[in-house]
This record gives structure tokens, sequence and C-alpha cells, in this order.
């Protein structure tokens, strides 16, 4: 396969050029009352090209790495940048600011070989597990969803500014949606689990937790409107906190599009809250060296103890902004440009054990589900939540409600968090642990 190097070297007469080639692979297997539904693999390989000049910008890519191809689209990208506006925050990082050593590559744990070792054969065995674990429960009926799916991926990035830059990682995990039935009544329920390593994927724990879901909503009652303290289950905190993610763009604040424009170093959140994003997490689903266009990665607290830190940054909104990318270009497919995004987004663990939580509270709600969270309005905040949960008496969980509706504003929300567990979860790339919010709204 031809070079990243080598096609920068073919790109002439522009300022400044990048050369992002992708290559993956992905298998997934569906299965259904025991039987294989359905086995796919999807390999895909190609190439973006980005030049600048003159403060214009132009992209194409291609998935046909032909030579005659690779420069036909080498020339569609010039000619995309004639056409484009000036700007002049377009531009490419330095070479200098993209030194990753092979230890940090090494420390943050991507590539898992036993992913390609286990057999085909054996992961539909193990996917099995999960409907059997979940059917363990009786009052489960019927299964909805249960699959496995693996990817894995390689990037080459090179730019005109000297950087020459690669790596490779993996991935893994497990989906299972069933129904429980009681007495006339259905509830869903689902469990899931997404690694970078094999072995941290505990297959009748993800069939075991869709059961527990569906079932612990059973014959739920509706409750009189009140305000009451919240213990959020640490899912339903990590939806919360991907509500934030949009907000938290510096593409969004600089456009005005963000509830949190004009409130850098504001308190936007109890003095218990720490938003951190890590792109070097180890094992991390969402850990790089650099991000997509050859920054380095790092820690990056955006929100310190209720007081908002920082934004995203890409290079563009950074210079924009005349400041320093974050290292949060996110660059999913050699189809497009550069975005912006999360790496590894989760709210810091407390000292507190859940349990601990919720002993403490006389009358209030365990909040298990939340609906319409992407109905939030990323500019001013506001919020409409159809929500279910399990009523708190007396430090004890006891009877399941739904029907409520949780409404008001995120920040508010934020401001009222009165204490954090210790039980950091992760769904995918994101994760957060168990919260109690006191004094909020909840219609019935």
């Amino acid at each position: 396969m031809i070079s990243s190097q080598e096609i920068l070297s073919k790109i002439k007469n522009i300022d400044q050029a990048e050369v992002f080639i992708a290559s993956s692979k992905s298998l997934s297997i569906d299965v259904l009352d025991g039987k294989v539904e359905s086995i796919d693999e999807i390999r895909d390989l190609g190439l973006g090209i980005r030049v600048i000049k003159e403060h214009k910008q132009g992209f194409a890519f291609t998935s046909d790495l032909d030579d005659y191809v690779i420069e036909e689209t080498i020339k569609r990208a010039v000619e995309n940048a004639k056409n484009s506006e000036a700007d002049e925050f377009h531009g490419l990082p330095e070479s200098s600011s993209t030194v990753v050593s092979s230890a940090v590559v090494q420390d943050i744990d991507l590539y898992d070989q036993q992913i390609n070792k286990v057999s085909i054969q054996e992961k539909i065995k193990l996917t099995r597990k999960i409907e059997k674990a979940a059917h363990q429960n009786p009052k489960v009926k019927k299964t909805e969803k249960i699959s496995y799916s693996e990817g894995e991926s390689e990037i080459w990035l090179a730019n005109s500014n000297g950087l020459n830059i690669n790596y490779k990682d993996n991935h893994c995990g497990a989906f299972a949606d069933v129904i429980a039935i009681e007495n006339n009544e259905m509830e869903s329920g689902f469990g899931m689990s997404y690694v970078t390593h094999f072995a941290d994927l505990d297959f009748a724990a993800i069939g075991q937790e869709a059961a527990e879901q569906a079932v612990q909503l059973l014959g739920a009652k509706t409750i009189t409107s009140q305000k009451i303290p919240l213990v959020i289950d640490p899912r339903v905190a990590t939806q919360l906190l991907e509500i934030l993610v949009a907000p938290l763009s510096s593409e969004a604040v600089q456009k005005g599009k963000s509830l949190f424009a004009a409130k850098l170093n504001q308190a936007v959140g109890s003095n218990l809250l720490t938003i951190i994003d890590n792109g070097r997490l180890p094992k991390g689903l969402g850990s790089a060296p650099f991000d997509g266009e050859g920054v380095p990665t790092q820690e990056t607290k955006l929100i310190e103890q209720g007081i908002l830190k920082t934004f995203f940054y890409n290079t563009y909104t950074a210079n924009k902004g005349k400041t320093k990318s974050t290292g949060h270009a996110s660059h999913s497919s050699f189809q497009g440009l550069p975005g912006i995004g999360p790496t590894n987004l989760y709210i810091k663990a407390g000292d507190q054990e859940p349990s601990k939580i919720v002993n403490q509270i006389t009358n209030g709600l365990y909040l298990v589900r939340i609906m319409g969270g992407h109905t939030a309005n990323p500019i001013s905040g506001d919020f409409s939540f159809g929500a279910a949960g399990i009523m708190i008496k007396n430090g004890r969980l006891t009877y399941p409600v739904r029907g409520i509706t949780i409404a008001g504003n995120l920040i508010d929300l934020l401001q009222h968090i009165k204490a954090i567990g210790s039980d950091l979860r992760f769904l995918a790339n994101i994760g957060a642990p168990t919260l109690l919010l006191e004094g909020i709204s909840v219609s019935g």
C-alpha cells in the first residue's frame, strides 16, 4: 500500500496539506433464541486529502488507492480549496507538537491480540451465553436482540508540517435487549459492555443486567408531583453527561450555541463536580496517542470543582480562540474533515458507596431510566425527560414508579449535586458514578 508520505509528496503548489489513511475491519454476530441470525464482516480502506492555500481549505476522499485515482483526488481537493471562502483560522498542527513516545502508546494499551485469536465459533458460543443468562430469570419471556461486535482500525497521518504518525487499535462488545412479562405487563431491559480487551467482556453479566433492568420496573405505580431527592443510577448519569458533549464543544461556544457560552471560569455545577476527558486513559474505548489531526491527546479538566475551565478544541477552533488545541479533533472516517468530540469523558468518582447514599434518604427516588434526553436544548439548557425509577423509603429501595416527568435546566441540575458515588462506570467512552441530587421537582 502506498504510504501517506508518498501521497503527500505528490501534492504541489499549496501552503499546507494533510493525508489521512484509515483501514478498518469489523465483525458482528446476532443471536436470537439460541440460533445465529447473522454474521457480518466488513473491511474498509480509504484516504482523505486536505489542502490549504491562501487560507482556503479543500477536501476530497477516495476508497480506491490506485495511483491515477489518488492523483485525481488531489486535484479535486485543490479545486475545492479554490472554490472555498478564505478563513484565516484554517491550519494544521506543527510536527513539533505531535511527538508521542512508544512508551505512551504502550501505556494506553489499545490493542488486544486475543480479540483476533478467539474463533468465531467461540464468540457465537459466548454470545449465546448472554441470552441464556438473561432467561435464568423466569420473568424474562422474550429476546429482542442479542449481539456481539468487534472492530479494528489503523490510522496513518502525515502533513506538510513534518508530521508522520500512525497507530492501531481494536475493541469488542456485546448488547442484550430482553422483555419481561408479569400479569400481562411488559417491560424491556438492556445490558451492554464495550471494552478494548476481550478478557474484560463478561458475557453472562450482560444478560443478567438486561434481565434485572426489565424486571425491576414490573408493577410500577405512579406518584404525585413533589420535590424530592434523586439518586441517579450510573447508567442514567452517563446519559446526562452525554447531553453535555455538544455544549462543551468550542465550536458551539464560538457560534453562541452552547449553554456554557460566556460562562468560562464561572460556577456551573456543585463544588463536588469534576468532569474530565482523558484521551490517554489505559484501556479506554476513546483512548488514542493523538487526535484526528495528530495533536497528542491529554487529560483535560473541563469542569473542576464546579468551575467551567475549558472546552473541547481542535486546531481550527483553537486558532480562532487564540489558544491551544486540547487534542479533541475527532476523525472517525477518511470520508470527512475532522470534527470535535470527546475521548473518554467522565464525572470524577466521589468517595461514597452507592448503598450509603441510598441509606441516607428518607423519601426519594432512585432514577433508573430517562426518555427524551436528546430533546434537551443545548443552548438554553432546558430539558423535560420522561423517567422511571424505584421509590426510596427510609433508606430502602421499595416499589417501582413510572409515568413521571423531570423538567428543569441542566446547569441548575448540576448545581444540585449533593453527593457523588465511588462507582464510576463507563458505557462505551462516557462514564459516571451514582449521583445524589436534592430538591428536584418530579411531576407525576
